[in-house]
This record gives C-alpha cells, sequence and structure tokens, in this order.
C-alpha cells in the first residue's frame, strides 16, 4: 500500500479500535446495500461543511473493504480542492477533471493503491464541475467501473457550499452523512439531508466522526 502520512489507520494499524470501526461501518454497508444488488456499488459520502473528516473516512473505509479482498475505486469528486491523493502518495496529476473534459481514458486516471484499491484523483481545479458531474461521461464512468469493480467510494465537496453533491447523490445507490463531533451543527445536518433527500439520494445513515472514546 502506498501511503505518505499516517491518515490510513486502516492499513498502518489493523489491530486499533479505530481500525475496527472502519469495520463495523463496512459490516453495516454490507447489511444495507451490498447484499441486494449483483453489480458494483456507488455510494457517496458527504458533509455539511469542509474540514469534518469526511476523506479520511472514506480512505481508510476503501482500504477496510479492500482488506476483505472486495475490489474497490475510490474517487476524489471535489475538483475545487482535491486532497484524497495524498492519503495514498500519489500526484494529483490526471485525474478525474481531466476525463470529464475528455482529455483521459478511464484506464489512465485509475491509480493503485493497493492489491485490491484503485484511487481517482481529483486532478486540476475546475470551476464548472457542476456543469461535467450533470453531463453524460460522470454516468458513463460509473457504469464502466460497475461492471468492473465491487464497490465505488465518491468524495464529494461540502454540501451546504456547492451543488456538486446533489448532483453526484442523484448518480448513487446511497449516500453516507459525516459529522464531526462537537462541530458539526445540527442544522447544518438537517439542511444537507434535505438536500440529499431533494436529489432522490438513499441516505444509509450519518457517521459521528471524531468522537472520544
Amino acid at each position: 500500500m502506498l501511503r505518505l502520512n499516517d491518515t490510513l489507520i486502516a492499513e498502518s494499524n489493523p489491530a486499533s479500535y479505530i481500525s475496527e470501526s472502519f469495520r463495523s461501518l463496512r459490516t453495516y454497508i454490507h447489511q444495507q446495500v451490498l447484499r441486494h444488488t449483483d453489480r458494483g456499488t456507488v455510494l457517496m459520502f458527504a458533509s455539511p461543511d469542509k474540514g469534518e473528516g469526511k476523506t479520511t473516512l472514506l480512505a481508510n473505509l476503501g482500504v477496510s473493504f479492500a482488506q476483505e479482498g472486495r475490489k474497490v475505486v475510490l474517487i476524489d469528486c471535489d475538483l475545487r480542492q482535491s486532497s484524497l491523493h495524498e492519503a495514498f502518495g500519489m500526484e494529483n496529476t490526471n485525474g478525474l477533471s481531466a476525463y470529464l473534459r475528455g482529455g483521459a481514458s478511464s484506464k489512465e486516471i485509475l491509480r493503485k493503491g493497493g492489491q485490491e484499491l484503485y484511487v481517482v484523483p481529483g486532478g486540476e481545479n475546475l470551476y464548472n464541475a457542476p456543469d461535467l458531474f450533470g453531463g453524460e461521461r460522470m454516468t458513463a464512468l460509473l457504469d464502466e467501473l460497475k461492471n468492473e469493480y465491487d464497490l465505488i467510494l465518491l468524495d464529494s465537496p461540502s454540501a451546504l457550499d456547492y451543488t456538486d453533491a446533489r448532483l453526484l447523490a442523484s448518480l448513487t445507490d446511497g449516500v453516507i452523512l459525516v459529522a464531526k463531533h462537537a462541530s458539526t451543527k445540527r442544522e447544518s445536518l438537517r439542511k444537507t439531508k434535505q438536500l440529499m433527500d431533494q436529489a432522490g439520494a438513499t441516505l444509509l445513515g450519518i457517521v459521528m466522526n471524531q468522537v472520544k472514546m
């Protein structure tokens, strides 16, 4: 596994209680979604605001699924401030933005992050990300990946700041909201849930991040 920093606890310390928390979330997703389909499943992780730990959670959950032999793709859909590549020690080049603009193929943007784990970095920042997420290429990419991988996890920008998350939510099989303990406001969560409902997304649950043990 490529790793530049210590954010991938599920890989660096699988015996820790934090890693066990990721396995617990993995089991929940199995029970709620994965056992009901014979194709790949697309899930989006969303949070009301930035800095609530969503990207770190998604990266570790991806590692956890790969550890049990699932074929997993993590996609950085935050094309305004990409950061998923940092957890895996990758360069943020030739990523999702290049694919959406027609400058790269789906195979060219996939980076191997582990034996069963692949990462699609965000790539170049784009101001018109909503226009591209609503286009045919994003839908085509997810359809292609669902035929080859068990699980596709989308990391979205903050739901209350941009429309990106709402557009992406409509392309998924489910959405998980991420909140930061003692930081995320209840009203912000309520508004985010309302936006996901408006997008027609299936809300699978809320993960409370950084809870003191």
